[in-house]
This record gives structure tokens, C-alpha cells and sequence, in this order.
């Protein structure tokens, strides 16, 4: 009663100061308004504000540019960009008059003189300002400014996907290798400063076709859909429990202009080939999106593996220390489609409504052949070792491996303003299931004989989510603004196994239901000097229901997760932040699910009993730009008490993976990222990250000093011609039991603009310069039942070099009809999401 007590004084907390703001929170541009850079201008304790609203609908303009232009030098001396409501504000203004020049994309540009800041008045308040819509109708689909590839924006950072060429015809996987902050293993699972606690948004929602394997679901993202990528390394209070490394966010491409429009991409290659096509309507207060395509992907590669365990005779007590290999190859198909369709509608100028449905569908079969041998030594007392080794068995593995899955999100969102500036409600509502198939054949066969046996096992998993959530934003006094919201998670995860179609009581239910309540609020210290301050409580119930009476559970905990976040401009151009938070992470269902996938010699399954991950979180951050370069530098530190660790033992040459909440985990650690243009048509783009783990647990403990490194370029060579190249590495990684595989890509892009800028078309290259790529990976530790020692050396070759061609073409005329609006969505970022379940890719 306490709990749900706590949750509706915090929901209905709009009478605290919890969080204040500027009423932009959109950072400065990186140059002043149309590229004129800002002549140095003696500070002031004036102040400009205003609103800029579209003269025939009255709905705000977003990110509209605003110059500050001294009225007598004629020199632009200060600039900025409206927010989503469409609100500026230039301050630390100097006394004197000015002229405003506002202008936006598809808008007739506007000139406001005489605005003057003196002694006796230093506040301008404009009001709303009217910006009339330019009549000219555009021929081409789009009509953007030029964005570098990388932003550094107050709470994030920004990789512009779609203005990397080397993307195009790829997957989401290919993109995050160039996301700053961002890398992936040799299996494809997102790392975020060294952690695998990351969550993933598709255009700011989530999705429950995350919750099994983020590798594969990324797989199923074509790259040409993806509009950027935005990384958020400490989310405040509204985010969900903040209990993963961050937030990564996927903004697909949208069309905000009237008319129709539409674009199709076609790619050919010798790993992959896709096709996908989007059109948009949109007339009077009606938007429509339908965006739909096929990826098709084929991989091979080869395996050398040595597995060395010890175990003792029962009766003799005598040690015997077993050595397996393998050595074969295997190959990987895949085949994905999806479908989006996206409504928006303006009941009226004060209330909102948008709905929208996406599915994926998916098939992965992994197909390998391995030739096995067995030997066997006995311990040999006198001289304190072992005897020779001599061959026990010799085998070949045959091994089938069909993973079938479909996913469908549907969500409802409707938006009411009220009359007072920047009130606002939302409601939301969003409903996630993902459907999985996976069946595991292995086949063992006399080296040129028969089968000798068969073992064939098979899932059924169902992950189910329903979630409903409001905000409310309330305008305060001194241009603050009150934020607060509640929120409930229904999650239901069910699976059926059956091992050679027998039912061994494998079947089980698992229940997570999350209530939360958020209040947010800020103010500034001084001038210079700002604090966010943030709260968030979350309740949370689960229960375990097994065919096994004797194996259900059930539990409740609840948590206050707290946020700070302090701002200081040292210049303008310059600023330092510092944030501490909490986060919860709740296992998802890769790590609860029991069934036990076998792939040849390793065994891998969950465990339903689980708990939450609490993470405390510190970072310090500084950032700056000058002319044509940016540069972000970041400290952090986590630490987690009860780690989700994956944990290894050999019992009769089979090695078992499972996760138990064991490990104490403590990171330390520095990222630098930056970019800049020697010249207009060439830019450079680089992230380094260097961070130290610290592994400990009651059966081992590990720590070591790991780096990653990523670095694009681009040039524009003229003609419609245009080059890029990216390229990154990834030392050797540490983990509880042994060491994951140091590696490297590179990739090479060309592209030849076409019918007026409306297409083109790309040949695309993945690591040109290499044949394949060698993960050598270590396991070491000892099996909790007899504590007696293991090993296991593995060699994988990806053969990952390849080539495609990429046809683009944009068609449809349209006009602008003001700036899309930027909506609310529902972020469930709270649970911690599953890795792949391995396999070349």
C-alpha cells in the first residue's frame, strides 16, 4: 500500500520544483546561421526570446535559424536554432539595437529591425512571430542543409546514417560500427563503452524483437532506412530506470512534406542483397507512411576448436584430463522482410492523434560440418603429470541449425497543448510481441559409416509487452518547466522446448509487471551555471510458473532512482557537464529462457531466477567547437554489485553457459570523440574509447585495460561524385572466464549522383583488403562441481570481405507544409536484452 501510495504522490507532484529549464534546450549551432561565422561581441545581461509560428496555421516552426545582426556593423554577432515548439532564446545579449533574420526551409525569410536591449529594458519578448510558407513548390523530394556526419547535442550524440555512404545497401549492424561510443563484437551484440547493458529504441519505442538476440534483430534493419542514430550515455529521469550503459536510439527516414512522395533502394552483393521501398502522403491534416522491403544475406567460414577438461574417477580417484577438436566449416543464410505503415493526424490545432504498425519477419539457418576427435590421459603420479594422450573416438558433427521469427509493435499516441506556452499532455499506448522457432539438429556420424545418433531439440518463445504511459509538462515561473509522468510495463515471456520430441518439463511462464511514476525539474544557479535534478520509482512484480510446482517463484522490489546533472558554460562555444544516476536492468528473454540450444560441443541456456542489475552511474563531460571542428570528451565510471555474468563449466566434453547474478563489476574509463573539415569537401570524423573492467565473483575474477577505435572520412570529389571510407578496431576483450578476440574492419564507398540528384547509384566495399577475418577466443575456469580445471581455444574465420551495388531513386513533388512535430513515444529501456546466440556471420 506504501508503494502505490509513493507512485501517485510522485504522478500528481506538479506543485514541486523538480525540474527547470531554459525554455531551449536545443545547444547552439556549431557556425552562426547560413554559415557566417559570429563576429566576437561583448557579453551583455540582455536577453531575446520569442516564438516562431507558421503564418497560416499558427503551428510552431521548428529548428527555424535565428541570426542576431548588430544594427550598426551590419555583423552577425550571435545565432541559434528554435526548439520543438518552436521557442528561441538569445542571452547574455549586449545593450544596442539589432536586426533578427529568421529563416527555414520552405519559408519566405524574415527580418525583424529595431529590436533593442538597453539599461532600462533588458528583455525583448517578441511573442509569436509569424513566418510566412514560401509558394514556390519543390521539384526535388528534399531540400536539406548540410549536417556533418556527427553532432554533439546537450544530452546526446548524433550519427547522420543517411550521410554515410558506405551505409548504403548494408544493415543496422554495419551502421553502429561508425556510431562514436558504440562497437560490436565478433558476434554481432552491441557494446557501449565497453558494456553489453544497452538498450535499443526504434524511433524512440521499443520493440520485443530486441529482447532475444539484438545481433540478430539488427540484421533484420536495413541501413537505407535509417535516418541517424542517437546515443544517450546518461538518461535522465524520464528514461525508463536507466539500468543498461545508455540508450541507443534508431530514427528511421520520415517525410514531413505534402504530397507524395516516395523513394526505392535496390542493392546486389556477394554477402547480401535487399531492396526497400517508401512512399508518404501527406494532404491538409493527414499523414500516411508506408515503408516496406527483403533482405537477403550469405556467409561461410570455418572453425578450429580445442577443448581441454580434467575429471576424476569416482571409485580410483584417479584424474583423467580430456582433449576435444573440431575442425570444419559452416555456412549462414538468412532471409528478412518488414512492412511500416505510420498515420499521423491533427484533430485541430490543439490535440493530436498517430498511430502506426510495423512487423519483421525473419529466418536464420546455420548449417556446419565438423570432424570431431576424442583423447583421453591419465594422470601420472610419479612425475606429477599426465601420460600421453591417446584417441578415445573420432566422429564427424553434422549440425542444422532454423531459427524462425516475427515481430509486430502497435502504438496509439495522442498529444492535447494547451493555451499556455510549452503545457502539453500525452497518452500513450503501445502493444509488442515477437514470436520465435528455433530447432537444433545434430547429427553424429561414423567417419564413413552411418549415423550413429541423432539429438534434435526445439523452442517455442513468446515475449509479450503491453505498455501505457502519460506525461505531463507544466510551464512554471522564470521560464522553468515542471515535468512528470507514471507509466506500467505488463510484460508475459513463455516458452516450450521439446529435446527429441519428448516434453522434459521445459515449458514455463515468466510475469514482469513494472509500475513507475518520473518528477523532473532544474534551475539555474547563476548565469553560467545550471542543475537538473530528476527522480524516478518503479515497483516491479514478477513470478515464475514451471510445469514443476516445486520450481515456481515469485518476488517484488521496488526502487528510487535518482538523477543530477550539472552544467557550466566556460564559454559559449564551451561547456562541462557532470551526471550521476541509478539504474535498474531487468533480465529479458534471452537470459530467462531455460531451453537448452546445443551447437556441437557448447550448450547454452538461461536462468528464470534471474535479478535485477542495480548500477551506479558517474560521468563528467566536456565539449567544445571552433570553426569547422567539434570535440567531446567524456570520464565515467559504472559499478554493479550483482552483474549478470555468463558462467562456463566442461562435463563430459560438453561445455554448459549459463548467467547467474555473481560478479562485481566496476568500469573506468575515457572516450574522445570529434570531427572536423580541413576543407568544405572533405571531412573527418574519429571516436576513441579506453576503459578499464574490473571482473569479480566467488568462482573467478578477471580485469584488464580494452580500447576501441572507429574513424570515417569523406570526400567530395565533384560532379556528383563523392568517396568515403571507415574503418575501425577492437582490442582483445576481457570477460569472467577468459578473453573474447581482438578485430578490425574497413570499409570503401564511391557514389555517382543521377537524374538531377533525384537517385544514384553506389558500389559499396567491405574489408576490400582482406579475404577473412580471425577471432581467436579463450575460455578458462573451474566446474563448480568438482573444481577441477578447463580450457577451450577456439579459431573462427568469417570470410567478411565483400562487394555491392547499391540504385537509389527519389520521386514525387511536393511543398512544405511546416516542420514535422516532435512527438512523445514510449521508451521501455529498462530490461536487459539478450546477445546472439553466435554462428558466422
Amino acid at each position: 500500500m506504501k508503494k502505490l501510495l509513493l507512485l501517485t504522490l510522485l504522478s500528481c507532484a506538479t506543485s514541486a520544483p523538480v525540474w527547470a529549464q531554459n525554455p531551449v534546450t536545443t545547444p547552439r549551432p556549431q557556425a552562426a546561421p547560413a554559415g557566417v561565422a559570429p563576429a566576437v561581441q561583448t557579453q551583455g545581461t540582455g536577453r531575446i526570446t520569442g516564438t516562431i509560428v507558421d503564418a497560416e496555421t499558427s503551428k510552431p516552426v521548428e529548428f527555424a535559424t535565428i541570426a542576431l545582426i548588430q544594427t550598426a556593423t551590419g555583423k552577425t554577432v550571435d545565432g541559434t536554432v528554435t526548439d520543438d515548439k518552436g521557442r528561441f532564446t538569445l542571452s547574455r545579449v549586449a545593450n544596442g539595437s539589432y536586426t533578427l533574420n529568421i529563416s527555414f526551409i520552405g519559408y519566405e525569410t524574415k527580418e525583424m529591425k529595431q529590436v533593442t536591449i538597453s539599461d532600462g529594458d533588458q528583455t525583448a519578448n517578441l511573442n509569436k512571430v509569424p513566418l510566412a510558407p514560401a509558394q514556390t513548390k519543390l521539384q526535388e523530394v528534399t531540400v536539406v542543409g548540410e549536417k556533418p556526419l556527427i553532432e554533439d547535442k546537450v544530452d546526446r550524440l548524433v550519427y547522420n546514417a543517411e550521410k554515410d555512404i558506405t551505409n548504403t545497401g548494408g544493415t543496422a549492424a554495419d551502421v553502429m560500427q561508425k556510431v562514436p561510443s558504440i562497437s560490436l563484437d565478433q558476434d554481432g551484440n552491441i557494446q557501449m563503452r565497453g558494456s553489453g547493458n544497452v538498450r535499443v529504441l526504434i524511433n524512440g519505442k521499443p520493440s520485443t524483437m530486441m529482447a532475444g538476440s539484438v545481433a540478430d534483430a539488427l540484421k533484420q534493419i536495413p541501413a537505407d532506412i535509417i535516418k541517424n542514430v542517437e546515443v544517450i550515455t546518461s538518461p535522465s529521469s524520464k528514461y525508463d530506470a536507466e539500468g543498461t550503459a545508455g540508450i541507443i536510439n534508431i530514427v528511421t527516414k520520415k517525410n514531413s512534406l505534402a504530397g507524395i512522395t516516395g523513394s526505392t533502394t535496390l542493392t546486389a552483393g556477394t554477402r547480401g542483397s535487399n531492396g526497400n521501398a517508401n512512399v508518404s502522403v501527406r494532404q491538409g491534416k493527414l499523414g500516411v507512411n508506408v515503408n516496406a522491403g527483403a533482405t537477403r544475406f550469405y556467409s561461410k567460414g570455418t572453425m578450429d576448436q580445442t577443448q581441454i577438461s580434467q575429471q576424476q574417477d569416482l571409485e580410483t580417484e584417479e584424474i583423467f584430463e580430456n582433449t576435444t577438436t573440431q575442425l570444419g566449416t559452416s555456412t549462414v543464410d538468412g532471409m528478412f522482410g518488414f512492412g511500416q505503415l505510420g498515420l499521423d493526424y491533427d484533430i485541430n490545432e490543439k490535440n493530436t492523434l498517430s498511430a502506426g504498425i510495423r512487423v519483421n519477419s525473419g529466418e536464420f539457418k546455420l548449417r556446419s560440418h565438423q570432424l570431431t576427435n576424442t583423447f583421453e590421459a591419465a594422470q601420472n603420479e610419479a612425475k606429477n603429470g599426465f601420460l600421453a594422450p591417446r584417441l578415445t573416438d573420432k566422429y564427424n558433427l553434422s549440425m542444422k541449425n532454423n531459427n524462425n521469427r516475427l515481430s509486430m509493435d502497435l502504438n496509439l499516441d495522442y498529444t492535447h497543448q494547451f493555451k499556455k506556452p510549452q503545457q502539453e499532455l500525452t497518452l500513450l499506448a503501445l502493444y509488442s510481441q515477437t514470436d520465435q522457432d528455433n530447432s537444433m539438429n545434430l547429427g553424429y556420424y561414423e567417419l564413413e559409416g552411418p549415423l550413429r545418433f541423432n539429438n534434435m531439440n526445439e523452442n517455442e518463445g513468446l515475449n509479450k509487452e503491453l505498455t501505457f504511459q502519460a506525461d505531463y509538462a507544466h510551464p512554471m515561473p522564470k521560464n522553468t518547466l515542471l515535468e512528470v509522468g507514471a507509466k506500467g510495463i505488463l510484460r508475459d515471456v513463455s516458452s516450450e522446448s521439446l529435446y527429441n520430441g519428448v516434453d522434459l518439463n521445459g515449458a514455463f511462464t515468466y510475469d514482469q509487471n513494472v509500475l513507475a511514476s518520473y518528477v523532473s525539474y532544474g534551475f539555474n544557479l547563476n548565469k553560467k551555471t545550471a542543475l537538473r535534478l530528476g527522480g524516478r520509482y518503479e515497483y516491479t512484480d514478477v513470478a515464475g510458473d514451471f510445469v514443476n510446482p516445486e520450481q515456481d517463484f515469485a518476488t517484488n522490489y521496488d526502487n528510487f532512482i535518482p538523477n543530477i546533472t550539472l552544467a557550466y558554460d566556460l564559454k559559449p562555444n564551451m561547456k562541462l557537464r557532470t551526471t550521476f544516476t541509478q539504474r535498474i536492468q531487468r533480465p529479458q528473454l534471452f537470459f530467462l529462457n531455460p531451453y537448452r540450444q546445443q551447437q556441437g560441443l557448447n550448450v547454452t541456456y538461461g536462468n528464470p531466477e534471474l535479478d535485477a542489475e542495480l548500477t551506479n552511474s558517474y560521468e563528467i563531460n566536456y565539449s567544445t567547437f571552433f570553426k569547422t571542428t567539434s570535440v567531446n570528451v567524456s570520464a565515467y565510471m559504472r559499478t554493479t554489485d550483482n552483474a549478470i555474468e555468463s558462467v562456463s563449466e566442461v562435463v563430459n566434453n560438453i561445455t554448459y553457459t549459463t548467467f547467474n547474478n555473481i560478479a562485481k563489476n566496476k568500469t573506468y574509463g575515457m572516450s574522445l570523440s570529434g570531427s572536423t573539415k580541413p576543407i568544405p569537401a572533405w571531412n573527418i570524423n574519429g571516436n576513441i574509447n579506453l576503459y578499464y573492467v574490473d571482473l569479480n565473483a566467488p568462482l573467478a575474477s578477471n580485469d584488464g585495460l580494452m580500447y576501441n577505435i572507429n574513424v570515417s572520412s569523406g570526400y567530395t570529389i565533384g560532379k556528383g561524385v563523392s568517396a568515403q571510407f571507415s574503418g575501425g578496431f577492437n582490442s582483445s576483450r576481457v570477460q569472467l572466464q577468459g578473453e573474447a578476440s581482438s578485430f578490425s574492419y574497413h570499409n570503401l564507398a564511391i557514389r555517382k549522383e543521377l537524374f538531377e540528384k533525384k537517385g544514384g547509384i553506389s558500389l559499396g566495399m567491405d574489408n576490400p583488403f582482406r579475404r577473412a577475418l580471425t577471432f581467436d577466443n579463450r575460455l578458462a575456469g573451474r566446474n563448480q562441481s568438482n573444481v577441477l580445471p578447463f580450457s577451450t581455444n577456439s579459431e573462427i574465420k568469417q570470410y567478411n570481405r565483400g562487394f555491392r551495388l547499391t540504385f537509389e531513386y527519389r520521386f514525387g513533388k511536393m511543398q512544405q507544409q511546416g516542420p514535422p512535430k516532435r512527438k512523445k513515444s514510449i521508451r521501455n529501456d529498462d530490461a536487459k536484452q539478450g546477445d546472439s546466440n553466435g554462428g558466422v556471420q
